[in-house]
């Protein structure tokens, strides 16, 4: 191959993150994530949720009813919802509850758990909803996080999913309680 192919080649297959996996150089990442804000100021009806789904309450307090159990809502709370759940919100009388929701499809959801950077020892599903009351660097990295995955949702950029993809990435770091460690710089 003539060096100017090869060249050419290295510059296709190359991304925003440098040297790294294909993930991002191939353009090989899920493209079904989604982001919006939802302003919720009476009961929502059941809904039967078909993606992995998180949800960020911003402001307001209520209860998530999921699967027939209630659970408090109040700001900065965290919650990830796998498929087939059946949820609704009810905010608190006279009330709005605010939530940022992001969500990608169950392909997308298995396609980031095989991700190399996570290693999990043992994997499950849980039967009720994880959930965490944030604080501190946790909360400033979910804020960013979905204000990233809203910004990039409405832009069309060549590297908007490799973005979202990280962004979901960091939601589901910190709903699991590990978070990937940053890659060592190495001296040359």
């Amino acid at each position: 191959m003539a060096d100017k192919e090869k060249t050419a080649k290295a510059a296709k297959d190359t991304s925003s993150f440098g040297e790294s996996h294909s993930y991002f150089t191939k353009n090989v990442l899920p493209n079904n994530i989604q982001a919006m804000k939802r302003k919720i100021s009476m009961p929502s009806s059941y809904v039967h949720n078909e993606d992995q789904t998180f949800l960020l309450v911003t402001s307001g307090t209520g209860t998530m009813t999921v699967n027939g159990v209630d659970y408090p809502l109040r700001p900065n709370i965290l919650v990830n919802l796998s498929p087939f759940h059946v949820y609704r919100f009810t905010p608190e009388k006279g009330h709005a509850l605010e939530i940022t929701e992001a969500r990608m499809n169950s392909g997308t959801y298995l396609y980031l758990i095989a991700n190399p950077y996570y290693k999990l020892k043992n994997f499950s599903v849980p039967s009720e909803p994880p959930m965490i009351q944030l604080r501190g660097l946790a909360k400033d990295i979910a804020y960013q996080a979905m204000d990233g995955l809203l910004m990039e949702y409405d832009r069309d950029s060549w590297d908007k999913h490799s973005l979202c993809f990280c962004y979901m990435t960091d939601l589901f770091g910190l709903i699991t309680g590990s978070r990937p460690m940053a890659r060592k710089q190495t001296k040359k």
